[in-house]
């Protein structure tokens, strides 16, 4: 067992075996002993790097997160993707965030950013940030589209059963319940680095990203937890119903809105 020292002043152990009747000669130790500080470099360069992947997974996204940790960081750079866009946003938060004590608030959104969370990354999403009680991700489409878009359809159903569970919960211990608006689009976006010299993020802006917000704001107008716009029920070949059009603020077009088919 060697004691191996990081820059920190931390020490891990690096533990050394072998098969060898009579264990590790003279020399051979030695020789491990001389190595020690180069050793201890490398692991370290590795351990920060698991580190900083780790952090820019969780804070930023595993897509994103891989493409910053590669080095594209330089404000303004980006592609244009195609992509469904998953946006979703918490009903009446800002009475709630009137009304609730901080803890049980916190606790009301970790308990719906979870679900939607899960069901988003299990489906090959990536969530790209939180705004607030809302939140943004894409289903980049690197091909088949029909099999992407069924793929956020499939999360949008498991999100909805997970927090369908979950407020039985909350109504079995009389907490407030967790209601939602979520709009599934298909469009192009510009997917990259926006922000100033000190401080980025990366993310993904458009028309296409603007339309979905709008959509989304008609959940509550419309009665529905899920929408759908028609370039996403005809770029998924998806069975849904259309509630009609409807004019969208900023939108110079009316535009139909669809839900799922039963």
């Amino acid at each position: 067992m060697h004691s191996i020292p990081f820059a920190d002043g931390s020490h891990k152990a690096l533990a050394l075996a072998t098969t060898r009747r009579g264990g590790f000669g003279s020399d051979e130790l030695a020789l491990f002993e001389a190595m020690i500080p180069a050793v201890a470099f490398n692991l370290e360069v590795q351990a920060l790097r698991r580190t900083a992947r780790t952090l820019l997974d969780t804070y930023v996204g595993q897509q994103s997160g891989g493409r910053v940790l590669e080095g594209q960081i330089q404000r303004g750079t980006g592609e244009t993707i195609r992509a469904v866009i998953w946006l979703c946003d918490l009903r009446g938060f800002t009475n709630l965030s009137e009304t609730l004590p901080r803890d049980a608030l916190i606790d009301l959104l970790n308990c719906y950013f979870g679900p939607m969370c899960d069901a988003v990354v299990a489906q090959g999403g990536e969530i790209l940030k939180f705004i607030g009680d809302a939140m943004l991700a894409i289903f980049p489409i690197a091909a088949d589209a029909v099999q992407i878009c069924a793929a956020a359809l499939m999360a949008a159903e498991h999100a909805e059963l997970a927090l369908a569970k979950e407020n039985q919960r909350r109504h079995g211990l009389g907490l407030p319940q967790i209601d939602y608006g979520l709009a599934l689009h298909v469009g192009d976006v510009l997917y990259g680095n926006i922000g100033s010299d000190t401080r980025l993020d990366f993310t993904v802006i458009g028309p296409a990203v603007n339309l979905t917000a709008r959509i989304e704001s008609m959940c509550r107008q419309l009665g529905r937890p899920l929408l759908l716009s028609s370039d996403f029920v005809r770029a998924g070949g998806v069975s849904a119903v259309s509630l009609g059009s409807f004019p969208l603020k900023g939108i110079a077009l009316e535009q139909e809105i669809f839900v799922p088919a039963d």
